[in-house]
């Protein structure tokens, strides 16, 4: 009797052993220019160039917001799983920004979430193919910890952000979609602007030798009949309220627009890049803070010096497609879940480059948490002022692969943006330049 009992746990044993070596297995850390996902990208980079629409008409901009509150409690996503919400300290919108230069139109789409959901942008686009009206759509988040979850259907986005809630992907989308097809464009004059705000940000994998990007950047409009519409992105993470809350709130994006629209008639916000940034340290926390910092923000963009304003541009759209090696979320130094599990349980990687020229002004989304660090340490920035062009990089775009941080932090960092959240491994933030450089470059 003991022998075949030690029998019957040895095959356990042996079972659960192979288990998990079918499910983890080692970080693979060869060089990303040695795999052919890279080259396949690089030959791509070569022979890709942006769509050009010069203009046949001036500039023309319309704007219209969605409130997407749902009217009964839903999950929450953000920090650990929330399974409801119990308040609305402020509703949750979509934002929509429609460009029009004459010859082709861009529906600039923000949302308070987490992040621009995979099955929210699909059944924008297939509504709007049924339509007969699409324009070219530019998406984003505010990033927001405290909104609504139950937008991914997939096994491990039931476990991270709550059911799954398909009547409200449809009726979010429903009106999204009415309000892009239905928005009224008059005649318009756009310029660009910055604003430094770099002592509010610090980095949160290294807050000593970490560097970060603090600059709020944006394009400011005015129409015809002198209504006005701002643009704007910046790279702290919207993380100030208690993870414990079961309050919806789109945190300091709704605090900031709320400020700017006493002087505008239209403000929209999109996460910029995030990855490893946060708020610099304040006595104030949660929503006093977030008053008080939407104040602060809000004025410095008030007096921010702009670009002189320009009725006329070229539009030069693309969307890049990405490639992306086995997917690496890591759980020890050395070791990461085989990218077989998580196609099972989740998708796999998958993501592009949204690509908006207008004139000088380069917009670059991207389907993931993109860091500000990257676009310092990489020489981004010296590269767009080399090339007379004003870079505007935002996360979240409809496609998510995780965080995409400076390399540099990979062996060394603790932070759960070089672990549990970056699914790609070692050697991204360098890749990510590399592709950005070749899209500010491109002529």
């Amino acid at each position: 009797m003991t022998k075949r009992i030690l029998k019957v746990v040895a095959w356990i044993v042996g079972a659960i052993s192979l288990l998990i070596m079918s499910v983890v297995g080692p970080i693979d850390r060869s060089p990303l220019s040695e795999r052919a996902f890279y080259k396949r990208m690089q030959a791509r980079l070569d022979t890709t160039r942006a769509v050009a629409f010069p203009p046949n008409d001036a500039l023309a901009t319309g704007w219209a917001k969605v409130n997407i509150t749902p009217a009964a409690s839903m999950p929450m996503a953000g920090y650990s799983p929330r399974d409801r919400f119990d308040a609305v300290h402020d509703s949750l919108y979509a934002r929509i920004l429609f460009v029009d230069n004459g010859s082709a139109s861009v529906a600039f789409i923000d949302v308070d979430l987490l992040l621009f959901p995979t099955l929210l942008k699909d059944r924008i686009e297939e509504k709007l193919d049924s339509s007969g009206v699409h324009p070219f759509l530019y998406l984003s988040a505010t990033h927001t910890h405290s909104g609504v979850g139950g937008w991914d259907s997939s096994m491990a986005g039931r476990i991270a952000f709550g059911t799954f809630h398909e009547a409200w992907i449809e009726k979010t989308a429903a009106g999204i979609v009415s309000a892009v097809t239905s928005v009224k464009a008059l005649p318009s004059q756009i310029n660009y602007w910055e604003a430094d705000a770099s002592d509010r940000v610090e980095n949160r994998i290294n807050r000593e030798t970490g560097q970060t990007d603090g600059i709020i950047r944006g394009i400011s409009i005015l129409r015809s009949d002198s209504t006005k519409g701002i643009m704007f992105t910046f790279s702290a993470h919207p993380t100030n309220i208690e993870r414990d809350s079961r309050a919806l709130s789109a945190d300091s994006p709704a605090a900031v627009i709320g400020k700017l629209e006493e002087n505008y008639n239209f403000a929209v916000f999109m996460a910029g890049m995030v990855g490893s940034h946060r708020f610099a340290w304040v006595p104030q926390t949660g929503f006093d803070f977030i008053e008080s910092i939407g104040s602060e923000l809000a004025q410095r963009i008030n007096v921010a010096s702009r670009d002189s304003l320009i009725g006329r541009a070229q539009l030069n759209l693309l969307h890049l497609p990405i490639e992306f090696g086995s997917a690496q979320p890591r759980i020890s130094k050395n070791l990461r879940i085989r990218d077989w599990f998580v196609r099972a349980m989740s998708y796999p990687l998958h993501g592009e480059a949204t690509v908006v020229e207008l004139g000088n002004i380069l917009f670059i989304g991207l389907p993931c948490d993109f860091s500000g660090e990257i676009y310092q340490r990489e020489g981004l920035a010296d590269l767009a002022r080399a090339n007379g062009k004003h870079v505007i990089i935002t996360s979240f775009n409809g496609d998510y692969v995780g965080y995409i941080t400076f390399d540099g932090h990979y062996e060394t960092g603790t932070a759960e943006e070089v672990n549990a959240t970056n699914w790609v491994g070692p050697g991204y933030g360098a890749y990510f330049a590399e592709i950005i450089a070749s899209l500010i470059e491109s002529k």
